[in-house]
């Protein structure tokens, strides 16, 4: 009997023993679905081909490209946070002499290298067109997502979306494109699909059909771009973006949406670390940095040896072209008189953009000698882009049109002297000068001159000149010196001008497309656009 009982207590116990574990197990598990865990993510935008480091112009202590140091960091977080790291660039990284030389070759194998994961295509992928580019993706390891970029030719082989799992998560990734594309790029082959808001909400909700818990857009399209989409479209947990040049020194959030810059040339390296619980960001609770790249961070020892590889494989110089005549860039002609290389390349700057005018000063053309007929050749038009300047479009008045101009002929000599093109006129030094100065911080007219006269704008429509027109609204492209800064005291482009837009395109990146392009390029004889009278 008494064995009977205890028998019967025995089987109570594990009963309850039972019981006990299960709900143990139970609670763990749930522990274990809540537990926040952790993402990270890093990356760089508009690289421009700087994968061989040089010192930044910024800070002594700051390097440009580095991509073996760049490699090293990435390889070593990775290998230090498994499968919690996705790597990002959004795009502009084919630039330059490692993609004059190798067509893309170098640039996405040392990427590749280097651990990024995706990539977003951006305007400069373009430059050599479709077929290289597609050519270039062959060598890349990594994913490329292009959601609103279609090509009518060339199979590009890239994703319109991906999901990926990291850290027990399904993460949504698509991209969008500057819609400036179509005036950046030759290749008319190439088109987006839709607007960027447009395809932004289409991704967001595919993404969400196909089971993503957290949606990260790549976009190429400007810090300001990606502000305005992150309030136009919910959904976007992170817009890591590109084009615009800037780090971004502080995440932006803005309708739960966390806004990052990869900012350029790769001196620094953008990471945020973010806790995730119940499969989503914990908005209040993120970690962000900007890791500067400098000589104090290892070098990957594969990617450097590869990196030396290709950098062997550089002439002193790259041609790019040839030119049957002399190109003369000596300051002394640039600021006193017409350049018919000024009007060359402010020509092919109007046609590119499709502006009535092209307003450029004197200072912004270098190389200050007479290149001889022969090779056009990267150094070359280095030297002529020497201040790497942005090709910056506006919208301005005909009367502060004609003050501009007055400026221009009252800097006669100097740098902020005026070489134009879709615009003709005369100046008569007989007639009084504008004059200007910086009162109270504050640059006013002090003076109105009298120099410029017989102004004539060309009308792209009918193919007439007309007078200038005072009321009229122009479409005019300067330089960022010029815009930006209001260098040499033209002060009146950011004053008075209107939809300032940065183009993010150098004299340089466009000179040399068109150069490669056409693989002769001679100077046209000066057609007096600008007539000086003593």
């Amino acid at each position: 009997m008494n064995k009977t009982k205890n028998m019967s207590i025995l089987g109570k116990l594990i009963i309850i023993l039972e019981i006990i574990l299960f709900i143990t197990v139970f609670v763990l598990l749930i522990k274990r679905a809540t537990k926040p865990n952790r993402l990270i993510i890093l990356g760089t935008a508009d690289l421009q081909g700087c994968v061989e480091e040089s010192p930044s112009i910024k800070k002594d202590n700051l390097i440009v490209g580095g991509i073996s140091r760049i490699g090293y960091l990435i390889n070593k977080i990775k290998s230090e946070n498994k499968d919690s790291v996705l790597v990002f660039s959004t795009g502009d990284d084919l630039m330059n002499r490692y993609f004059h030389t190798f067509n893309g070759e170098a640039i996405f194998t040392l990427l590749s290298k280097a651990g990024y994961d995706y990539y977003c295509l951006g305007n400069h992928e373009f430059d050599k067109g479709a077929k290289t580019l597609a050519n270039a993706i062959k060598y890349a390891k990594f994913k490329i997502i292009c959601s609103d970029i279609v090509s009518d030719n060339v199979n590009l082989n890239c994703l319109k979306y991906d999901i990926v799992n990291k850290s027990n998560v399904k993460i949504g990734l698509f991209s969008l494109m500057t819609e400036d594309l179509p005036f950046l790029i030759s290749d008319k082959s190439i088109h987006l699909s839709g607007k960027n808001i447009d395809i932004a909400k289409q991704m967001v909700l595919t993404l969400r059909e196909q089971g993503a818990d957290i949606i990260i857009a790549l976009t190429h399209t400007g810090e300001d771009k990606d502000i305005e989409l992150a309030k136009k479209v919910s959904g976007i947990d992170i817009i890591f973006g590109g084009h615009s040049h800037e780090y971004t020194k502080k995440p932006i959030i803005i309708n739960k949406s966390i806004i990052l810059n990869g900012g350029e040339k790769g001196n620094f390296l953008v990471r945020l670390d973010i806790l995730l619980k119940n499969k989503k960001i914990v908005l209040n609770n993120f970690k962000f940095k900007l890791i500067p790249i400098t000589k104090n961070i290892k070098e990957d020892n594969k990617i450097k040896k590869l990196l030396n590889v290709y950098s062997k494989e550089f002439p002193p110089s790259i041609v790019l072209g040839k030119t049957l005549k002399p190109w003369d860039m000596r300051s002394s002609l640039l600021r006193k008189k017409e350049s018919n290389i000024a009007d060359l390349i402010n020509d092919l700057l109007r046609k590119k953009f499709k502006v009535d005018i092209v307003l450029n000063n004197a200072g912004a053309f270098r190389g200050k000698k007479i290149y001889e007929t022969g090779n056009i050749t990267d150094t070359m038009l280095h030297e002529i882009d020497e201040f790497s300047n942005y090709a910056y479009t506006l919208d301005i008045k005909g009367d502060i049109l004609k003050k501009i101009l007055e400026l221009g002929a009252a800097s006669y000599g100097r740098g902020g002297f005026l070489q134009v093109s879709g615009i003709r006129y005369s100046i008569n030094f007989k007639n009084s000068s504008i004059i200007v100065r910086k009162i109270k911080g504050e640059w006013k007219i002090l003076k109105e001159g009298d120099r410029v006269n017989d102004i004539e704008i060309y009308n792209n429509q009918t193919k007439l000149w007309e007078p200038l027109d005072n009321n009229r609204i122009y479409k005019v492209l300067s330089n960022s010196f010029l815009v930006n800064k209001g260098g040499d005291r033209y002060f009146f482009f950011k004053k008075y001008g209107k939809n300032l837009k940065n183009t993010y395109s150098t004299f340089y990146s466009i000179l040399s497309e068109f150069v490669e392009t056409k693989k002769i390029i001679n100077p046209p004889d000066i057609d007096g656009r600008i007539k000086i009278f003593d």
